[in-house]
């Protein structure tokens, strides 16, 4: 409840400026897994064997409204984690419209796949997920993905198992899991006039009961009933400007990040 009423917060507010905010577009879902511009001319979807984590994955691309029911299939990059499933980002990032510059650069947005790593262990489990953001392009006489910009952590759950016994039940109130939340979304940044759009990394983590900490032993912990409620950790909840770097061809922070790894790693 507590990361929903967050990430609430933190979407961009309704009188933000208008040239910033049309940098982020909602993608529409529809049916069989694709993502589609709210036009509808071009939509996205992730080839089968995406979520099942045997690659080679590729980005399958679609023109619905102009009657060609082929799809066009992009590899998508080898991801140095290897994740274990991928979904589409429910967003894009303009970077270019296909009428600038008399249509001879074409068209070019960043497209997001989110790779999941999960795992399993005694009493308890978890998943963590990555977003990467991939350059796409449509020129006259070319469609494609010319490479990733951004590699963040993006969305984590993990529950471990704290209770081995009645009276640990009875200690901890019947909260016999430990759980550590992460969340991130991404909005538009200053407009600096950059080769790619600014963005904002906005990121919240929280544990529950409110006194557990992952990086520390909380058995044998008593808890009050006011224990029953989640703590949002000041550290890793926490607010970045990513500007795109041309020398190395990504997007970094404007200061580094802290080690949120407790949270995000399953």
């Amino acid at each position: 409840m507590l990361l929903t009423m967050l990430l609430a917060a933190a979407q961009p507010a309704a009188d933000t400026a208008p040239a910033a905010r049309s940098r982020m577009v909602d993608l529409i879902a529809r049916e069989g897994g694709q993502q589609c511009l709210p036009d509808g001319q071009i939509c996205f979807e992730l080839s089968d064997n995406a979520d099942a984590g045997e690659g080679p994955a590729h980005l399958l691309l679609s023109f619905p409204q102009s009657g060609d029911t082929e799809k066009t299939p992009l590899p998508l990059p080898v991801f140095a984690d290897e994740p274990q499933g991928l979904r589409l980002w429910p967003h894009v990032v303009s970077v270019r419209s296909g009428d600038e510059a008399d249509g001879q650069q074409g068209l070019e947005m960043l497209v997001g796949v989110i790779g999941e790593q999960r795992a399993m262990y005694s009493g308890g489990g978890g998943s963590g997920s990555r977003l990467r953001l991939l350059r796409f392009g449509m020129a006259p006489h070319a469609i494609g993905l010319s490479g990733e910009v951004l590699d963040v952590d993006w969305d984590s759950a993990l529950m471990i198992r704290a209770c081995f016994s009645e009276q640990d039940a009875k200690d901890r109130l019947d909260a016999c899991h430990d759980e550590y939340e992460y969340k991130a979304v991404l909005k538009p940044g200053p407009d600096d006039g950059g080769e790619l759009p600014s963005l904002t990394y906005r990121s919240f983590a929280t544990a529950y009961p409110q006194t557990s900490r992952r990086s520390e032993d909380n058995s044998g912990q008593k808890l009050k009933s006011s224990d029953l409620a989640d703590w949002k950790d000041p550290e890793c909840s926490y607010e970045r400007v990513l500007r795109y770097n041309g020398a190395t061809g990504r997007y970094e922070m404007d200061r580094p990040a802290p080690d949120c790894s407790v949270y995000t790693v399953p």
